[in-house]
């Protein structure tokens, strides 16, 4: 029987976090995201989800139930899917330290150009209420997105990307981020590409 594979995914806000996951989840792996626990708390509250309060309610629960609280939850879930999995939204030291000591994770980070990943975030917020219109937009929830003014229980993805097993540098093709990633699950896991897309494809 094959190990089961989780990936736990951090890094830059519009680096590429979303469009890896997509990846994997063709490749049949489970997905499930950290912040959807967050978004679970502020639907609970009866509250609108804008990334200020994803933000400011990830902080608080981390105050509150510790650093790994939004993957204890989601460990909590995965216990009925079956196969590999990732994880999206990986922010805080804690929450890799949990998926990597308990769960046996490995930690995948991507980023790209910062001026890239602010067009990307200008385009996403026509779709996604949870982002602001503007470059000042961008550069607030960057700068707290990386650590910066943060406490050590909020978001913290400069020092996530530090703790990552790998990576990977999104400033090419699709492709090219895809043929990355699909080296770093074959490097560490003998997973075939194309065996797992064949079977898939029955």
């Amino acid at each position: 029987m094959e190990k089961r594979i989780i990936i736990g995914l951090t890094g830059t806000i519009c680096g590429g976090k979303g469009t890896l996951a997509t990846h994997l989840i063709d490749l049949g792996f489970n997905h499930f995201v950290l912040s959807d626990r967050i978004r679970d708390e502020i639907r609970i509250r009866g509250q609108e989800i804008t990334r200020a309060l994803l933000q400011d309610v990830g902080n608080e629960l981390r105050n509150k139930f510790g650093g790994a609280v939004l993957a204890q939850r989601t460990a909590d879930l995965m216990a009925d899917a079956e196969g590999n999995v990732v994880i999206d939204g990986v922010r805080n030291p804690d929450e890799i330290k949990f998926l990597r000591n308990v769960l046996g994770a490995s930690i995948l980070g991507v980023d790209a150009p910062k001026e890239t990943r602010c067009e990307w975030y200008l385009e996403r917020a026509k779709s996604r209420g949870e982002d602001g219109t503007s470059i000042a937009d961008f550069e607030r929830d960057n700068n707290r997105d990386l650590g910066i003014g943060e406490p050590g229980t909020g978001q913290q993805v400069s020092k996530c990307l530090e703790l990552a097993d790998v990576v990977i540098e999104n400033n090419g093709s699709k492709q090219d981020l895809f043929n990355e990633c699909n080296q770093f699950l074959k490097d560490n896991y003998h997973f075939d590409i194309e065996i797992h897309r064949a079977g898939k494809e029955k």
